[in-house]
């Protein structure tokens, strides 16, 4: 029985398993249907899918991130963003920045289309954080640029609203595809325009106009709405042509106000009005305030003062709630306060990266300064006891040759073993013996580590045993280094060898003498 409770628990597993990869398959390939814009066909696929139904945390992350972008493709209102905050939110968890970024780039949309500019442009901070760091594509990060760029534009932060344009056109370069390269082009005009540079922006608006034919037909609208504006008052006709075109296609509360400024031009006040009616159906308070100061300059034109009186305080009153609404959101303080609060973070975490590092150098080295003085500790007690033995074998040695048995067979057998320890003695010692020699033949200390030193000495006690133990007796806790600088005067070193010897200076080798005497032992 429990047996086949086991059996049927692991099928079940197998199978929810299965069906997970299954459905994340699907997405995956839902998600490769709208890199060619096929968002109806996207659409039918994910209506197949019930969201209620996915029990995966990823499948519905993924699945709520190609929903809502597939809902903005095709224009359908989007109540709030508690959706795409699902996909925020695990994206976060698991450190997924490719989505995470796209769907930042959702919700700023939400927040735009609800003219709530304060969280749009945390959203696109947010989003703009992750493309600095060079973890989304190319398609995403020109997204990104190009929204900071119109929305710096719609708030008139000129020289941001260049600096993205500049980032989005660069980046729609890279990617060598006519839609973007094409809504580069129309971001920089807009900014050069806003700035006044005329002949900057008509040079972006003649290299924009070849490209717009070849994009997708319900995406030419707004170029066809912005290049009117801007060529209507020096050539109508031409404005009008652009105008028609994007009539044919939506025409939009741009369109409108395009099309009023074309009929004022050519003296047709009527339809002006009738065109400045629908462009004020418009949500954006930006552009009401723009028809509704071109409603008022025709009302003064024509000496309709009550009209155009009535028309100016509805001026004010929006401009003065734009003015209002801006300073309480102080949007450009918001971005540059997010860049420095990701500056402070980037600076904090190369300071604990740092510290890090420093810490896990410093047990490195604390880790082999032990190994080095412990595996020192060892090389000297094994010497001690090789050389104990020696003496002890020697000893023993002359013992026997005294009572006559110098031809015995533990005689020989002794003479062996005191040539193995005095080839082990000397194997311990090479590296001293190497250090003495080298000095001998008159070369330095410069390159010697404080094993070197200590090696040196151990072998020289070999030749003077009596000064080496004296130094170590009589005085009190002498490094490595000055025993061997005692050891040189010893041997009748002058100070001009002396400092040559170890690098050092003349008043360094007085120095030395003064500290080697003040630890001298008092008898």
């Amino acid at each position: 029985m429990k047996t086949t409770v086991f059996l049927l628990f692991t099928l079940l597993i197998i199978l929810l398993g299965c069906q997970q990869d299954s459905l994340m398959q699907q997405l995956v390939e839902i998600d490769s249907l709208s890199v060619n814009r096929e968002d109806e066909r996207v659409m039918q696929e994910l209506e197949k899918i019930a969201p209620e139904s996915i029990d995966d945390e990823e499948c519905l992350a993924y699945y709520w991130l190609l929903k809502i972008r597939t809902d903005i493709r095709l224009n359908k209102t989007i109540e709030s963003t508690q959706a795409i905050d699902i996909s925020i939110n695990y994206f976060k968890k698991v450190n997924d920045k490719p989505k995470l970024v796209r769907a930042y780039l959702n919700k700023a949309y939400i927040f735009n289309k609800s003219d709530d500019l304060t969280n749009a442009a945390l959203c696109l901070k947010e989003a703009e954080s992750i493309v600095k760091d060079g973890d989304c594509e190319l398609p995403t990060a020109f997204r990104v640029y190009h929204n900071l760029a119109t929305l710096n534009n719609k708030i008139k932060e000129k020289d941001l609203a260049i600096k993205y344009s500049k980032l989005a056109l660069k980046t729609a370069y890279r990617l060598n595809h006519d839609l973007e390269i094409a809504y580069g082009m129309m971001s920089m005009w807009i900014s050069y325009n806003r700035l006044g540079k005329k002949d900057s922006a008509k040079y972006y608006i003649n290299k924009c106009i070849p490209l717009i034919e070849n994009l997708p037909k319900n995406k030419r609208v707004s170029f066809y709405d912005n290049i009117a504006s801007f060529v209507v008052d020096d050539d109508v006709h031409q404005a009008e042509q652009f105008l028609k075109k994007a009539i044919e296609i939506k025409p939009n509360a741009y369109t409108y106000r395009g099309l009023a400024r074309a009929y004022i031009l050519n003296d047709e006040r009527e339809k002006a009005k009738t065109m400045w009616e629908k462009a004020l159906q418009t949500s954006d308070p930006y552009l009401k305030a723009e028809v509704l100061q071109a409603m008022y300059d025709s009302q003064q034109e024509e000496g309709d003062y009550k009209n155009a009186s009535e028309t100016a305080m509805k001026i004010v009153a929006l401009k003065d709630s734009i003015a209002q609404k801006q300073r309480e959101d102080d949007i450009r303080g918001l971005q540059e306060r997010f860049e420095k609060e990701q500056e402070l973070a980037t600076e904090r975490y190369k300071a604990e990266m740092y510290i890090s590092i420093a810490c896990c150098l410093l047990l490195l080295a604390l880790a082999l300064a032990v190994y080095f003085y412990y595996r020192n500790l060892k090389g000297k007690a094994e010497l001690l006891k090789t050389k104990e033995n020696l003496e002890k074998y020697q000893q023993q040695l002359k013992l026997m040759e005294q009572e006559g048995k110098g031809d015995s067979k533990a005689v020989e057998q002794l003479t062996q073993k005191v040539s193995e320890l005095q080839q082990k003695r000397n194997s311990l010692l090479q590296n001293g013996r190497e250090r003495y020699e080298e000095i001998m033949a008159g070369g330095t200390t410069i390159r010697w580590s404080r094993n070197d030193f200590a090696d040196c000495i151990e072998y020289y006690r070999i030749i003077d045993a009596d000064f080496v133990a004296h130094m170590e007796l009589d005085y009190k806790h002498l490094s490595p280094k000055y025993i061997f600088f005692t050891i040189l005067e010893h041997l009748g070193k002058s100070d001009e060898e002396l400092q040559r010897i170890m690098a050092i200076s003349q008043t360094t080798v007085r120095s030395n003498r003064s500290r080697i005497n003040k630890r001298k032992r008092d008898d």
